[in-house]
């Protein structure tokens, strides 16, 4: 039995309210990221961790369709709402645990994407979450989060409350932890005080 480290739902339900006074400013950052990303027309993209519709709104934009999930019911619905408001109709939203995602239920897709999640699980879990993620995927997962070594005391209360890995996943080797996982570094770049990693297959692994 998988002993899965993850802080429950019930907090992130409880947070709605406030969330976006500290997250929706990244809208303007991921919208920038995925242009840097140089992603084609006509491509798919999972997105694991949706929270409350940031990522979600860009993604909308550039892909021509999303598939996004979250274990939160409440970020789903003002998630759903955010993007309704804006007028795309290309996104699916769906509750479901990130670990519990299989082929079989939700098909294969281009893209994943996967923002501020991984710093809050233990390194631990990250190659699990990371390969339960890459089979899903035919060409690139994305990862978006706190870039290498650069510990903020801004950021440090609000992981506190969390209960996150935040110090831990600043000083940690990610592209060693999803290397478990069978995935190799393609490209990384840095938003300000985020990073991005952008993974592929390991060679010798089919696509």
């Amino acid at each position: 039995m998988r002993n899965i480290k993850q802080t429950p739902a019930s907090f992130y339900d409880r947070i709605v309210p406030v969330y976006d006074l500290f997250a929706t400013h990244n809208i303007k950052p991921y919208r920038e990221m995925l242009h840097r990303l140089k992603i084609e027309p006509g491509k798919s993209a999972l997105e694991v961790g949706c929270g409350t519709g940031n990522l979600t709104i860009p993604l909308a934009a550039v892909m021509q369709r999303v598939v996004s999930i979250d274990f939160a019911a409440r970020m789903l619905a003002r998630a759903t709402k955010k993007v309704a408001a804006r007028g795309f109709t290309n996104v699916t939203f769906r509750q479901e645990n990130a670990f519990d995602l299989t082929p079989e239920a939700y098909g294969s897709f281009h893209y994943a994407f996967t923002a501020f999640l991984l710093h809050v699980l233990p390194a631990v879990d990250r190659p699990l979450l990371l390969s339960t993620i890459a089979q899903l995927v035919t060409e690139r997962v994305v990862v978006i989060d706190y870039a290498p070594g650069r510990y903020r005391l801004r950021y440090a209360f609000i992981e506190w409350l969390e209960r996150s890995h935040y110090k831990e996943f600043v000083n940690s080797d990610l592209p060693a932890q999803a290397a478990v996982a069978g995935l190799e570094l393609a490209r990384y770049f840095e938003q300000g005080d985020f990073g991005v990693w952008e993974f592929k297959r390991a060679s010798g692994r089919s696509e």
